[in-house]
């Protein structure tokens, strides 16, 4: 299985050392916006999409132009990332649903529960052979389509995201300070966290410092990757795997060191963003690129900040490296858009992926958004303003391997360096499977656990039950009957997306 994950990681990270002429390649097969238009009258797209910022100006000269070069009017409804996917449950459940629903968990109970009543267009049969579409199929990653597929299917466009996505970032001027090297292990970041929050590094007087936010990718390093069946050759899912279990109770040594916010299990990741961001935080996984912004937003505070890579540490059964599977959740048509209109919304996404349009909707226009420096691009102000990590959420783009490491706020060279620095990632990381498997009877039956699962898992961490009483309640959990039906729906989900 390792060599079959292996194998598929691999295929997914063929972009990163593919050659710039096989690049070229895939682009002359692109359909170009001058030809896709094709006079048509425009169309109008209504989206709910997620809001990693404050809600941009849809009058502003980035979405104008991009109306101008697509000839597609975009109704956004902008819904705050932390409450995002409650906010799908609850239009899914309504069933009036836009045009076009991002999804940025497509294993989600209820999404799947949609998708098998028939709630969402099967664009299998629509997008055939992609002969129609051929900036989706060679500008999208081939394990993208194959891994988001529903019982084989496809229901909807992946949101391209490079294999390199999120790394671990640390405040290396506290380490520096206390004369610290980098951590390289869980159990060596534990105790190097340990000596940071205690010694009040932001000099104020108080032991205020938080080490780290409760984050579960960190999964990957207690064996995650590496699938663990029942005696009858199912699949037990994430929550009840030994990997689990073990990173949960890392978290509890964790917390017992002071290392973690009282509040862990009801932070949201903005929160701890913004924590981080003004010196109150010493550790944090995130995207690559938010490297740069998140130490000058440091330096603010502390003039000498600097965050930096490390890039992953080395667990028990694994590491933190892991790779995308070639994407970040979906983009789905519902059956209530007539299927005239669903083609077209497919001939549009296929613009949006060609080389011209991924540009501009990364970097705008130049001599408005961005300026040209040796060669470089770099961002204006306004630029600044109107192109965020929020712009991306609702589209289909081509894939660019270096999109979640280069920041476009940051200097060519700092972003040079920051590849170099995370090319160790690409070298050890696999694809979790955790992130793609699905069971149709598991998504009904874990939403009756899974609020009391969270209780006893923060209970667990805080140290109100012992880590006895929390693994007997994981193997009561394993033994029902309910189940058993899910087990095999993993194991044979895992198969087909991974083979034998």
């Amino acid at each position: 299985m390792k060599k079959i994950l292996r194998s598929t990681a691999l295929c997914t990270l063929g972009i990163l050392t593919a050659t710039t002429a096989l690049l070229a390649g895939c682009g002359s097969q692109e359909a170009s916006p001058s030809n896709s238009k094709q006079e048509k009258q425009k169309l109008s797209i209504k989206v709910m999409s997620s809001l990693q910022t404050e809600p941009p100006d849809m009058n502003s000269a980035f979405w104008t132009g991009l109306e101008q070069k697509t000839n597609v009017h975009m109704d956004i409804d902008w819904v705050p990332i932390n409450d995002y996917m409650n906010k799908v449950n609850i239009v899914v459940a309504s069933g009036n649903i836009p045009d076009v629903l991002t999804v940025t968990e497509v294993t989600s109970p209820n999404v799947v529960d949609a998708i098998n009543k028939g709630t969402f267009w099967d664009l299998t049969e629509l997008l055939g052979d992609f002969s129609k579409y051929p900036n989706l199929k060679n500008n999208v990653p081939e394990s993208a389509w194959k891994l988001m597929r529903y019982n084989g299917k496809i229901y909807g466009m992946p949101r391209t995201r490079p294999p390199i996505n999120s790394v671990e970032l640390i405040r290396k001027d506290w380490l520096d300070k206390l004369g610290l090297p980098m951590p390289k292990t869980m159990d060596e970041l534990l105790e190097t966290l340990k000596k940071v929050v205690e010694s009040d590094p932001d000099g104020n007087g108080k032991k205020d410092t938080i080490g780290m936010n409760y984050d579960e990718a960190w999964i990957s390093a207690f064996g995650s990757l590496t699938p663990e069946y029942t005696p009858e050759g199912g699949l037990y899912p994430k929550e009840l795997t030994n990997a689990y279990t073990s990173m949960v109770e890392w978290y509890r040594k964790a917390y017992s060191y002071g290392l973690m916010s009282q509040e862990f299990a009801v932070m949201k990741d903005s929160q701890y963003y913004s924590m981080f961001g003004s010196g109150l935080a010493a550790f944090y996984r995130k995207n690559a690129w938010h490297q740069y912004g998140l130490e000058q937003s440091a330096k603010k505070v502390q003039p000498g900040a600097v965050v930096d890579y490390v890039p992953y540490l080395t667990g028990p059964k694994g590491t933190t490296a892991v790779l995308t599977p070639g994407f970040y959740g979906g983009l789905f048509i519902p059956k209530s858009v007539p299927k005239e209109k669903a083609v077209r919304i497919l001939e549009y996404y296929n613009l949006v992926a060609s080389s011209e349009i991924t540009e501009y909707i990364t970097y705008g226009t130049e001599g408005i958004h961005h300026k040209k420096d040796n060669g470089a691009r770099v961002m204006t102000d306004q630029g600044k303003k109107e192109i965020n990590n929020t712009t991306i959420e609702p589209f289909v783009l081509k894939l660019d391997p270096w999109s979640k490491t280069d920041s476009p706020l940051a200097p060519n060279e700092i972003n040079l360096k920051n590849r170099e620095k995370v090319k160790p990632v690409a070298e050890i990381a696999k694809i979790d499977p955790y992130t793609v498997i699905n069971s149709p009877s598991w998504v009904t039956q874990w939403p009756k656990y899974q609020g009391e699962f969270a209780s006893m898992r923060t209970q667990a961490i805080i140290g109100k039950i012992s880590m006895e009483q929390y693994k007997s309640y994981v193997e009561q959990l394993k033994a029902k009957k309910e189940f058993a039906q899910s087990y095999k729906e993993f194991g044979d989900n895992y198969k087909s997306l991974f083979g034998k």
